[in-house]
């Protein structure tokens, strides 16, 4: 309800007071408190009112922010109906103030209600950090004491694990026979090599299985410790043989019974499944073809006059390896700054200094996540289709092992932010030919990114020379590309 600001007592029209927060007439001397002067004099008595500081990006509304530092004034005199007042019609002016959703969520009992402001938050800006916290706690990923713990700035205590961690594992066995299970390539069918069960149809996957990185680095904040495995421990239940693996692998076959076995977890839940799995295309018998072509190149041929690289041995094996795929939501500030002389600069043409801004996105940006083979072979295996994407399954690995994660997900992150910023520069640096006279700058803004955990199928051979030099290719399982590493001589890392 708005001030009457005609004076009841003479009619003339009243005056504001922002020093006393009270109107007063002029003329007549007439005076009334607006109520604002008695909320100041109790804060002034309980003492200094903390302030809060935005996270709202872009302009605020300054009726939107006076009615939203009314409601803190409310919260400090531990009034939540009145400050939940002044913050709803904060919003009322200003829809998409952040802050006000935010301390309506914060404040309300109400589930459905914070739900709805949260959820308007995050709509807007998913990477915000305060908003997810709130979120997870709702959803039960963490607890109010572990969402306590990620305020700090301190980060988990690296622990290594003295010994080999135990597992648990999943045995790929026919359920009809028990015989030994393969995947068919051309189906993707899960089948036994016996008595010809076949799996159900692979599921292509349609939902969206990626995290949010704020979320899950929250996550990993709340704990108090994060464990560092250097081994774990296969005990197999076919045979009772017990055998120490090394971290990076996921997947193995006992060596004493030959049964398979995937590691579904292990007792300190120290890594994540992966969410998806892209299968083979290329079968043995083609990557070894591309190999043999890609040696047969002229560039190859050119080394031969002086090196004898004709291959004597090979050994070529398909496996899994573990990627990191991010998705990326970004601002992209461009500049351009034009360098002639302000003589050589025509009147009528455009200031010399133009910036402009752009709201754009990166999707399906890959990081290897093991070391070996290594990553300057890998990065250079191509873009994947994450099209043919199926939901992953330990079975899914009866035919060709995989390897673990080596590299996290928040040290891939740092990897896949390069890319991002990279290609914008790319993208944007080259929409207009650059000179000498012309200067442009891309700054890239990464808002928001998410991200998955996806097994690619890499085909790993190990060529051996005539001369003993040794050398890894690998062809992209999916599509066919090849890629050699140089020559190295035995030993030698």
């Amino acid at each position: 309800m708005g001030i009457n600001l005609t004076c009841p007592t003479c009619g003339q029209r009243l005056s504001f007071d922002l020093s006393t927060t009270t109107v007063t007439c002029n003329h007549c001397g007439y005076h009334r408190s607006t109520g604002l002067e008695k909320r100041a004099a109790e804060i002034r008595a309980k003492g200094q009112r903390p302030t809060i500081s935005l996270t709202h990006q872009g302009e605020v509304n300054p009726r939107a922010l006076a009615l939203f530092n009314t409601g803190h004034d409310y919260l400090f005199l531990d009034n939540k109906a009145e400050a939940a007042q002044a913050f709803q019609r904060s919003l009322d002016i200003q829809a998409d103030f952040l802050d006000a959703h935010l301390w309506l969520a914060k404040i309300s009992d109400d589930e459905l209600v914070k739900r709805d402001h949260l959820s308007t938050i995050l709509a807007y800006n998913p990477g915000h950090m305060e908003a997810t916290r709130l979120m997870m706690v709702l959803n039960g990923r963490l607890t109010p004491e572990q969402a306590a713990r990620t305020f700090h700035h301190n980060e988990p205590v690296l622990q290594r694990v003295d010994g080999a961690v135990g597992t648990v594992t999943s045995v790929l066995k026919c359920p009809v026979c028990q015989g030994d299970l393969t995947v068919n390539d051309d189906t993707g069918r899960v089948e036994c090599r016996f008595c010809g069960y076949t799996g159900q149809h692979p599921v292509y996957q349609t939902a969206d299985g990626s995290d949010s990185l704020v979320a899950a680095l929250l996550e990993r904040k709340a704990q108090p410790v994060r464990w560092l495995v250097g081994e774990r421990l296969l005990h197999c239940n076919e045979c009772g043989a017990e055998r120490p693996l090394p971290a990076e692998q996921l997947s193995i076959r006992c060596p004493f019974c030959g049964s398979n076995h995937v590691i579904e977890q292990d007792a300190l839940d120290s890594f994540e499944q992966p969410s998806g799995i892209i299968p083979f295309r290329i079968s043995r018998s083609q990557a070894g073809a591309a190999i043999k072509e890609r040696l047969q190149g002229l560039s190859e041929r050119l080394k031969g006059f002086f090196n004898n690289n004709k291959i004597a041995r090979a050994n070529l094996s398909g496996y899994y390896l573990p990627f990191w795929v991010f998705d990326a939501m970004v601002e992209v500030t461009r500049t351009r700054i034009d360098n002639k002389p302000s003589k050589d600069r025509a009147r009528l043409v455009a200031a010399p200094y133009t910036q402009a801004r752009f709201s754009d996105a990166q999707y399906d940006v890959e990081v290897c996540a093991v070391g070996s083979p290594p990553r300057a072979l890998t990065n250079q295996l191509g873009d994947y289709h994450l099209r043919d994407m199926v939901d992953y399954a330990p079975e899914r690995l009866a035919k060709y092992p995989a390897q673990l994660y080596s590299l996290d997900f928040d040290q891939a992150a740092l990897e896949a932010r390069g890319l991002v910023s990279t290609a914008m520069r790319i993208k944007y640096g080259q929409r207009e030919l650059a000179d000498d006279d012309v200067t442009i700058n891309v700054f890239t803004n990464i808002q928001q990114m998410s991200f998955r955990l996806v097994l690619m199928p890499v085909w790993i051979a190990t060529l051996v020379e005539e001369d003993r030099d040794i050398r890894t290719a690998l062809v992209n399982g999916q599509t066919g590309k090849v890629v050699l590493g140089k020559p190295q001589k035995p030993g030698k890392a």
